[in-house]
């Protein structure tokens, strides 16, 4: 529970340490200036992504509730961000490391936006049913304790014809 507990926090800060540790690790180990700007506006899109990848599982009720991630998805985001410093290093499995971090990342978000539509769906599912059954207790309580007054019942109108 605490590596989970960790990797959470992890995800708020790895929002500007990954991105820039691309930009680090290409401007050690990478190439000319060309590439990096290319470089520079995908850091930028990584930026945006990770953030909403952690928007996305902070989202989640139980996650919030537990104030952890579950294992699946922890184990999905830290291979995500694995590949991603595996992708800093830009040596001769550059490529390799930034296919597996595009896979990844595209996983890691389904992965989080279905647990995120299945939480949100059992928990709506759960209040309508839960107002449904009140709904039904008060009807049954309304009905019962009406009392039928001598109004009540049939009801016969006259009319009265003016002359």
């Amino acid at each position: 529970m605490a590596l989970r507990r960790a990797l959470l926090r992890w995800q708020l800060f790895a929002v500007p340490v990954l991105p820039l540790w691309l930009l680090v690790g290409f401007g050690v180990f990478g190439g000319g200036v060309g590439g990096f700007f290319l470089l520079f506006l995908g850091s930028g899109v990584l930026f945006v992504f990770l953030a909403v990848l952690a928007g996305l599982t902070r989202l989640r009720p139980r996650i919030r509730g537990e104030k952890a991630p579950g294992w699946w998805d922890a184990a999905a985001t830290l291979a995500f961000h694995l590949a991603l410093v595996g992708l800093g290093f830009f040596g001769a499995t550059g490529v390799a490391f930034g296919v597996a971090a595009v896979v990844l990342g595209l996983a890691t978000f389904w992965l989080t936006l279905w647990g995120l539509m299945h939480e949100w769906r059992d928990r709506v599912s759960s209040a309508v049913s839960r107002a449904s059954a009140a709904d039904a207790r008060q009807q049954a309580a309304e009905g019962q304790s009406r009392r039928r007054g001598p109004h009540d019942g049939n009801v016969i109108i006259v009319h009265e014809s003016g002359r």
